[in-house]
């Protein structure tokens, strides 16, 4: 995932990734006077892309292009296997309604409009503790092959705050039979952060958010096995790993628009 800025005067009005359109944002990084006066886009992959090329185009105002190449580098993924009630796993025709009513409204969530950029300063972790279920492991609960793990596990003793990572507004808020109390922060640029198994939610759909607040405290509600904070991170409807977001300034790279 990676922070992209363009020279204001570069008249750039749009970056395009495999047919998808991205907006730009006018960028006034609070953390870094020579970078101020940009434009940003935010641009990421999911993680179960194949390694290798990625092309970026940039549009301009004048309809001229400029194409970059970024690589997309391939890592390893842990294998995580786990015990859960069995109807976590093979739910009962009971809850078959409930289940495709609660995708449907997480769905729209992370679906939210291409906004603006809502941040400007560095990212923080919404807690300090334990990664126990790594970004992107292949999961077996109860012997079963699942999906993918889509965030982060962070083990912490119940009770303890978790705090949004940047400022935000709250997309989702509400209580899920997989996912437990959880709360979705859409930080504009098409960025939004996932917090879920939480033991109460302090914030309200639609309220505006700032780095650090309160948002609820960890708990164990949903298919966990004890307290813990699921982080997650979702780009353009992509996966993201969300423990890269705290170094997303400081890696920001820098582009011109000449042809490559």
């Amino acid at each position: 995932m990676l922070l992209l800025l363009l020279p204001e005067k570069s008249h750039a009005q749009y970056l395009a990734i495999e047919d998808h359109r991205i907006a730009l944002s006018p960028w006034r990084d609070k953390e870094s006077q020579g970078r101020d006066h940009a434009l940003a886009a935010l641009v990421g992959v999911d993680f179960a892309r194949s390694p290798g090329s990625l092309p970026v185009d940039i549009y301009l105002q004048d309809g001229r292009k400029t194409r970059f190449i970024l690589q997309v580098m391939p890592r390893s993924f842990q294998v995580s296997r786990l015990h859960v009630a069995r109807s976590f796993v093979t739910p009962p025709e009971s809850l078959l309604r409930r289940l495709s009513r609660e995708r449907k409204i997480i769905h729209a969530a992370l679906a939210s409009p291409d906004t603006p950029l809502r941040f400007h300063r560095s990212f923080i972790l919404p807690l300090a503790g334990k990664v126990t279920h790594d970004f992107g492991a292949y999961r077996y609960l109860n012997g079963h092959p699942m999906a993918r793990h889509s965030g982060e596990d962070i083990d912490v003793p119940q009770g303890t705050p978790v705090r949004a990572a940047n400022n935000g507004i709250v997309r989702l808020a509400g209580s899920f039979y997989y996912d437990g109390n959880m709360v979705i922060l859409d930080h504009g640029g098409g960025l939004l952060t996932e917090y879920l198994h939480m033991a109460d939610i302090q914030v309200r759909p639609g309220q505006i958010i700032h780095r650090g607040e309160v948002i609820g405290h960890v708990g164990h509600t949903g298919r966990v096995t004890g307290p813990v904070l699921h982080y997650g991170a979702v780009l353009h409807g992509a996966h993201v790993n969300p423990m890269l977001l705290t170094k997303l300034l400081a890696r920001a790279v820098s582009l011109g628009t000449e042809n490559r």
